[in-house]
């Protein structure tokens, strides 16, 4: 499931910019408590379904026919999750039995208990029609009449149980078979490999079976109209492709790297790909990126993507990551939620692995970098803006809640940084072991901890106690001085996350100070580099280093392997020529960065230059972003000359950091780049870019006044592109109109309303609910009720990442008034990730508010104990009926 193009599990990609006002919070809301895997009296062996799809009635019937393995004494029940199933019969080895069903389980009733090591057969029929969850029925109707029928499942993290009964959770394998009946013209899909396609008239009838065992969350179904082709991966593996009828070109730009794919990762992990097949499908309306079901992922169609957009838009990133999850997660699954980083964190780290395998020795090490310190800053922005939490965390409501930045991001960075201290040969033996002695089985972090021991006899428990069990990252303070008297080379190195203890407890979370080497490396005049390891375990640690000559350049963590946030003063000279010199794009960055917050002249020319000439696109990145921070005529200058840079993510950059410059020079440079550049993200950047410059926010600029914009403005936004983001940056761009929150721009506000309406393309209308987020925070009360009255239309919404948007727009308004909708969603809504942005974004309006703290506290105090009466209700009423209630 990738992050950082698409949404795998976590909600973070929606842009939540607001900040509590009292800093960082808890990661465990009202509600929480702590969460354990469930005992396990049976284990299932095979489940077997044999449905029948309707895509336009939006229905599946059938049975869900289970061996069941008896591992516990003296059982009088067998209790299977499901939730919202018409359950029709019964039945135990091919006989009806009773049985009962209560809001979240099917109660099987034993005449007598079974003996431990029985194996018996359940079957249960059973049918389900337009479920909230698990199975999801996507098609035509009168806002998108050209929308084809699809059905698609998705299971993690306990949803199967929406559309069959089973053990819904991750500490149960089992083999299992799909058999879907779909109607003629629809092709089904599954785990495993397709024994049988048989006609039956009007219908047809697909048998798909998977040997290995697997987890529920992971068994797929989609049905649609798909077009398929193949190629052969490694060891002659079928890898298939199934996509919307027209969309093969696309399909193919998106997908085309597979099998390179999983040669890379087999040769890292040392383990084949183990399923009998790998087969990927885009479907439209996916809630997340991708799904790593079983020998058979699905992704959202939105990564497919034309040729225009293909020139800086890859789906490889998506790719790669829900094919590592066929060994982590898949082949090796975790036990329980708090150690989904051994699923997601491995997903996530692989996606470097490949970057650095894709791009060969030339450019891979920089495009690798630079891909974990984008890890980096979505891990950083969520721990200092949100909360921090240690990576494995059992203190939640839903599993969901934690799929964040920290199971993902920091997952993968601290994987990586392992991969360092023990070494690439070491490092893969370890993952080899861990994979091989754990294939087909259920993990906990201490399994991944033995394993590295075991290979490389070190004791790995203080890392992971410091990484993984506790929260937070190094704040590394360091000083450098050369001795010219002495030729000695001085460091100070001090951790600051601490605050001067050994280790700092904040909502219930230990930072602590972290035990690890870190490199020193210095470059001398003769081209020479001297490289110097500190063992770092104490508050501050002071060395002097004995050299020929002064060092030219002088760098801390050469390589970017650890996870960190870094106050690093140099001397100019020392920046400078790290800034020209530096071998590592990240060293480049960090000496620009360094630099850019103290500026002269001769800095802002340094800079400019790597802007415009510097080898690797992401150094000219991040050199624009510090320009448009100068605001100097020279670093204004220096931009305008960059616009002439290759690579369009580079080149985007600067029409960014352009925006922020206002006088005609700029404005008709941006306009230029606004009426057409070769890319979509380029040219739709400058249309936004062009309107800053255009407006200033002390003036207002009356709708005839700027006539020729609006106009420009309308054409744009009759442009179709590649999800939307022509359209989408002139929607944003109207949001920049002066004094629109004063009802100024009627007509304006009235199209920016408009396109939040069913009927127009889902990535517009989220740029236009995101806007009208903006204008909410500054509006007249007139407007303010039209916003919030168009807003709460929109709380019903079928969409997922429209309601995500909305939380995320009301939230960042920090209208108080918004607190009602905000509650309304945080009750209704039946994705997990949408009630817990609500809630968080409903608590930070809450605390914004002019209500009084003391008023505010009571509230979320009667809320706390409100939530636990009504489990207590739920428990008494379940003892009332004579039924147990479910330890879960």
């Amino acid at each position: 499931m990738i992050y950082r193009q698409e949404v795998c599990r976590s909600c973070q990609r929606f842009e939540q910019h607001g900040q509590f006002s009292s800093g960082r919070q808890s990661f465990a809301l009202i509600g929480a408590k702590p969460h354990y895997a469930p005992d396990r009296p049976f284990k299932i062996e095979h489940i077997c379904l044999d449905l029948k799809v309707d895509p336009e009635n939006r229905w599946l019937s059938g049975w869900a026919i289970q061996k069941v393995r008896v591992i516990a004494p003296h059982q009088k029940q067998l209790r299977l999750d499901q939730v919202g199933l018409n359950i029709e019969e019964v039945q135990l080895d091919q006989k009806n039995t009773t049985f009962k069903v209560n809001d979240l389980q099917l109660i099987i009733h034993f005449n007598e208990s079974p003996a431990v090591g029985m194996v018996f057969e359940v079957a249960v029929r059973y049918s389900v029609q337009s479920p909230v969850r698990g199975i999801y029925f996507t098609g035509p109707d009168s806002h998108y009449p050209s929308k084809p029928h699809q059905v698609w499942t998705q299971g993690q993290d306990e949803d199967s149980r929406y559309w069959f009964p089973t053990l819904d959770y991750p500490n149960q394998k089992a083999t299992s078979e799909v058999i879907a009946t779909v109607p003629s013209g629809f092709t089904a899909l599954s785990n495993g490999k397709l024994l049988s396609e048989q006609n039956q008239g009007e219908w047809v009838r697909f048998h798909f079976s998977l040997s290995a065992p697997h987890v529920t969350y992971l068994i797929t179904l989609v049905v649609a109209e798909l077009s398929y082709w193949e190629d052969v991966g490694p060891h002659g593996l079928p890898v298939q492709y199934f996509v919307a009828p027209g969309r093969e070109d696309d399909g193919r730009r998106a997908f085309g790297h597979t099998p390179r794919m999983i040669e890379v990762f087999e040769s890292k992990t040392g383990v084949a790909y183990p399923f009998e097949k790998y087969s990927q499908v885009a479907v439209q309306d996916f809630i997340f990126g991708g799904m790593e079901n079983t020998s058979s992922t699905t992704q959202t169609d939105q990564t497919l993507h034309d040729q225009r957009a293909h020139l800086d838009f890859s789906s490889d990133p998506l790719v790669a990551h829900e094919l590592a999850h066929q060994w982590f997660g898949n082949l090796v699954t975790c036990r329980d939620w708090s150690h989904g980083w051994l699923n997601e964190g491995f997903a996530t780290f692989m996606e470097r692995v490949w970057v650095e395998n894709h791009q060969g020795l030339g450019g891979g090490q920089d495009e690798a970098r630079y891909y974990s310190y984008q890890d980096l800053k979505e891990h950083l922005a969520e721990d200092q803006e949100k909360y921090r939490r240690p990576i494995v965390c059992n203190t939640y409501i839903e599993p969901i809640d934690l799929f964040d930045a920290h199971l993902y991001q920091k997952g993968g960075l601290v994987i990586h940084l392992m991969r360092s201290l023990l070494g690439d040969e070491l490092f893969w033996k370890s993952i080899s072991l861990y994979l091989n002695r754990h294939r087909g089985g259920s993990v906990e972090t201490i399994d991944l901890i033995r394993a590295i021991e075991d290979v490389t006899g070190r004791n790995m428990r203080r890392f992971f106690d410091e990484w993984v069990f506790s929260g937070g990252y190094p704040e590394f303070e360091v000083s450098y001085q050369w001795h010219d008297d002495r030729k000695l080379a001085e460091w100070v190195i001090e951790q600051k996350q601490t605050e001067g203890a050994s280790s700092l407890t904040q909502n219930g979370v230990t930072t602590p100070l972290f035990h690890l080497p870190v490199v020193l490396e210095m470059t001398l005049s003769n081209g020479s580099v001297v490289s110097h390891q500190v063992d770092l375990g104490e508050l501050r640690e002071r060395c002097f280093l004995s050299l020929p000559s002064q060092p030219l350049m002088v760098r801390f963590d050469p390589g970017f392997n650890i996870p960190k946030t870094l106050k690093f003063p140099r001397s100019k000279e020392l920046l400078f020529y790290q800034l020209k010199n530096d071998p590592d794009c990240m060293g480049r960055i960090e000496a620009a960065q360094e630099l850019g917050k103290v500026v002269d002249a001769e800095i802002t020319q340094a800079i400019a230059w790597s802007a415009q000439n510097d080898p690797f696109w992401g150094v000219q990145l991040e050199c624009a972003k510090i320009l448009s921070e100068i605001k100097t005529e020279s670093a204004c200058q220096g931009l305008l000359q960059a616009l002439s840079v290759k690579h369009p993510k580079a080149r985007r950059a600067v029409v960014q950091a352009l925006g922020s410059f206002k006088n005609r020079q700029v404005s008709e440079a941006l306009l230029k780049v606004a009426q057409s550049d070769e890319s979509y993200f380029v040219e739709a950047e400058a249309i936004l870019a062009w309107v800053c410059s255009q407006c200033r926010a002390d003036t207002f600029i009356e709708v005839d006044q700027t006539h020729s914009m609006m106009k420009f403005l309308q054409e744009k936004l009759g442009q179709r592109s590649y999800r939307e983001v022509i359209r989408s940056a002139v929607l944003r761009a109207l949001g920049e109109i002066p004094a629109l929150g004063e009802g100024r721009s009627p007509h304006v506000l009235a199209c920016l309303i408009e396109w939040t309406k069913r009927g127009h393309p889902m990535d517009a209308r989220l740029a236009a609910v995101r806007t009208l987020g903006k204008v909410l925070k500054s509006s007249v009360p007139a407007v303010k009720d039209r916003i919030l009255g168009t807003f709460s239309l929109l709380v019903e919404e079928d969409f997922f990442r429209l309601r995500m948007q909305l939380v995320s727009s009301l939230e960042d308004s920090s209208v108080s008034d918004a607190i009602p909708l905000m509650e309304k969603i945080r009750q209704k809504d039946s994705d997990g990730r949408v009630r817990r942005a609500a809630q968080v974004a409903r608590e930070r309006l809450m605390q914004g508010s002019h209500v009084p703290e003391g008023v505010t506290h009571l509230k979320l105090a009667y809320e706390k104990l409100e939530e636990e009466h009504k489990k207590f209700r739920s428990w008494v009423e379940l003892h009332l009926s004579g039924e147990r209630p479910a330890e879960r």
